[in-house]
């Protein structure tokens, strides 16, 4: 994997703030609600900014407001940016979108053959089960099928597949990827069918609790309705003015505790791949 230079990362970091730009100002263009979650928001809060070792931008919209802004972005055209998602590109491994600049390349996996330019994540909130061991049913189920189809979506080796043999715990996984390896077309449609149904289970509002399935933390991506009642907060991010969650500070407690404690110095490190990347333009990349 490569590793960014002091310089890049300053660039990646700007890059990543102007498609959060473009991105606040589309929602606003067409009333849809957005809020800043996970390290993003708590670098809005505790940097006013992106964390300064991070490098991705989380946000997150009511599903409602989620489903018009991928309807909006097949039909509206977007200049310089882009839609990323499952339905647009075959090998893209994760059930949200990602909104792009398609002016720069991004491959963060040479087993995952997409090319994407640098982006921020959006996910959906969807309401949930109230009853705590329903809701803790549902997010497994999801993180199962989530995983599925991370690995029917990874293109490996026959050694690799066959590597997976010699270890009792990745057998299900085995056979899991060989079923996608015979027919990767049919086993996507079918897991992220699976997936957008518990998404969907619940109607957006019907319940007092919220999640977003797609986040990285589980059962703790639940947060009560009553955290987005009231008016969506503003807040200074580096140069631009983001939208917060109208009690920001009980959903940040609920995922990470007390999050403006500072992490050790070896945890203050960027998370994601970067296989192959260029700042300045899209690029043909070949494959390996």
């Amino acid at each position: 994997m490569k590793e960014l230079s002091t310089e890049e990362f300053a660039e990646w970091k700007r890059i990543i703030t102007d498609v959060l730009r473009e991105f606040h100002d589309l929602c606003h263009r067409h009333g849809l609600t957005y809020y800043a979650v996970g390290g993003t928001a708590i670098g809005a809060v505790r940097h006013k900014g992106i964390i300064p070792w991070d490098d991705d931008i989380d946000v997150a919209m009511p599903r409602p407001d989620y489903d018009r802004f991928v309807e909006i972005c097949r039909t509206e055209n977007l200049g310089g940016y882009e839609l990323v998602s499952a339905e647009t590109h075959e090998g893209y491994n994760l059930s949200f979108v990602k909104f792009c600049n398609k002016n720069t390349t991004l491959v963060e996996r040479w087993d995952t053959p997409c090319v994407i330019g640098l982006y921020i994540d959006v996910f959906a909130l969807d309401s949930t089960s109230d009853n705590p061991k329903e809701m803790k049913m549902l997010v497994e189920k999801c993180r199962k099928y989530r995983n599925r189809f991370e690995a029917v979506s990874t293109h490996n080796s026959f050694g690799e597949y066959m590597s997976l043999l010699l270890t009792p715990h990745e057998w299900g996984r085995f056979v899991v990827k060989m079923l996608g390896f015979f027919f990767r077309k049919k086993m996507r449609k079918f897991l992220l069918n699976r997936i957008d149904g518990i998404c969907r289970k619940y109607p957006y509002g019907s319940t007092h609790s919220l999640i977003n399935y797609g986040g990285a933390y589980g059962i703790r991506e639940v947060f009560s309705a009553d955290i987005l009642k009231g008016e969506t907060k503003n807040m200074p991010f580096d140069d631009i003015t983001i939208d917060m969650m109208p009690d920001y500070d009980s959903y940040l407690r609920g995922v990470y505790g007390d999050y403006m404690q500072m992490p050790p110095e070896d945890k203050r490190i960027p998370h994601h791949l970067k296989a192959f990347y260029n700042l300045k333009a899209r690029v043909e990349v070949k494959m390996q």
